[in-house]
């Protein structure tokens, strides 16, 4: 009898660990981080009163889990300073990081004949403040009891302009200050004949002539002009830091025999004629192609995510102007019917959910093969591979056997190398101590 109670203790061991490891192992999922900058290293961290950490080198990175529930404001402590609160931006998305400065004000104190204050200024104010590397916090800013006797270095950046350096010596008992005059970006001024006309800058559109273009750094800058109607404008612009750069395009009309107008929603598709690439379509302004033999030809536009676009075009000698919406081209793409039995159940293209269930008709889908699977509480996941055929519509029926569903796809787990061996081995260790038991009883 006891022989038997110790071999169900021991499989019950078993059982918990092939249950309960890998659960353990399932924990995690995407991250990304916040980067919280202190003038103070040594400051504690907290995330809505939770401790993350302390400040080092004028940083503190913490990682999050992009599923968790968001975070909403940070608080950053040290002893002989305020207390400082500030909130968090939006919880930054897989990968990737988002920034967070905060200052930390000393209490007050006397100065000593040791120390010295630094009072740093800059024009345009709000600029970011390092120094000796460690960030500070933005201007207009003053530190406090510093070492006297020493050069400090002090790093001031703002985006849209250029750094400034500059190294200061502190007497002791004083306050320096230092003001940096950060060099303003350069700008253009465009303007059109005629006028209205849209205007792109490094491939970025800016707007509608005249219209003032700002926040250029110095160097080269390549400047578009465009109108429905006429020919593209462009010019290579350099600009000058704190200077404006007149610039006038006049714009040449485009003969509005044998040619084909083409645009785009969403814009950017490339555009074929006869099987020959002529560029992409424009934000905002039609894509000419000029002279355009007289007769019957083929336009095809393409784009990623989108089925392709095609249509005949007759030139007769006219103008023609052809406006393709890409979210409701059919070309190379089919639908798919499905249904199962039971019905209501969820369905997967490609492992990715659709957002629909059973019965229901997955529309646009590219042609060629694909997975489909269904998934339904109290039924075993069903998969399924179809073929879909441009122009058709592929029929697919599955049943559901009864028994418990299995991982989607589409959730990755994650887990440390190794945990399935280490259950086995543990198994196995449990297994053997039973019959070594068991063969001396």
């Amino acid at each position: 009898m006891k022989q038997r109670s110790f071999i169900v203790a021991a499989s019950a061991v078993i059982l918990m660990l092939t249950l309960i490891i890998p659960n353990a192992a399932a924990v995690g999922g995407d991250m990304g981080w916040y980067n919280i900058y202190c003038n103070v290293d040594g400051a504690s961290v907290y995330f809505d009163n939770e401790y993350k950490g302390l400040t080092s080198g004028g940083v503190l990175t913490v990682a999050v889990y992009t599923t968790a529930k968001p975070y909403t404001t940070v608080r950053v402590d040290k002893a002989g300073y305020y207390s400082a609160t500030s909130s968090l931006p939006a919880m930054p998305a897989a990968g990737t990081t988002s920034s967070v400065y905060i200052t930390l004000n000393p209490t007050a104190s006397p100065t000593s004949s040791t120390k010295a204050n630094l009072q740093i200024e800059t024009s345009p104010s709000g600029a970011r403040i390092h120094v000796n590397d460690i960030y500070q916090g933005l201007s207009p800013i003053t530190l406090y009891n510093l070492d006297a006797g020493k050069t400090y270095r002090i790093n001031a950046e703002m985006d849209g302009y250029k750094s400034v350096t500059q190294s200061v010596y502190l007497s002791p008992g004083g306050t320096e200050t230092v003001l940096l005059s950060l060099a303003s970006p350069g700008s253009i001024s465009v303007t059109s004949y005629p006028s209205d006309a849209y205007v792109s800058v490094n491939g970025v559109a800016k707007g509608k002539t005249p219209c003032v273009v700002t926040g250029l750094s110095s160097g080269t800058h390549e400047v578009e002009v465009t109108l429905n109607g006429y020919y593209n404008w462009k010019k290579s612009v350099t600009v000058q830091d704190g200077a404006q750069i007149p610039v006038y395009a006049e714009l040449q009309p485009i003969s509005s025999v044998n040619q084909i107008l083409v645009t785009s929603t969403p814009w950017g598709a490339k555009i074929y004629l006869d099987g020959v690439y002529l560029g992409e379509t424009l934000n905002g302004a039609a894509f000419p192609i000029q002279d355009v033999a007289n007769g019957q030809h083929t336009l095809k536009l393409t784009l990623a995510g989108y089925a392709d676009y095609v249509t005949p075009v007759t030139m007769n000698g006219a103008s023609i102007t052809v406006n393709a919406d890409m979210t409701q081209s059919s070309a190379n793409a089919g639908s798919i019917a499905v249904s199962s039995s039971p019905e209501g159940a969820m369905v997967y293209l490609d492992n990715a959910y659709t957002g629909y269930n059973t019965p229901c008709n997955l529309n646009n889908v590219a042609a060629g093969e694909h997975t489909v699977m269904l998934r339904l509480s109290g039924y075993q996941d069903t998969y399924s591979r179809v073929v879909v055929n441009s122009g058709q519509v592929s029929q697919l029926t599955l049943g559901m056997a009864p028994g418990s569903n299995t991982p989607s796809p589409t959730v990755p787990t994650t887990g440390s190398p190794g945990f399935g061996a280490l259950i086995a081995v543990l198994a196995l260790a449990c297994t053997m101590a039973v019959m070594a038991v068991c063969s001396r009883r």
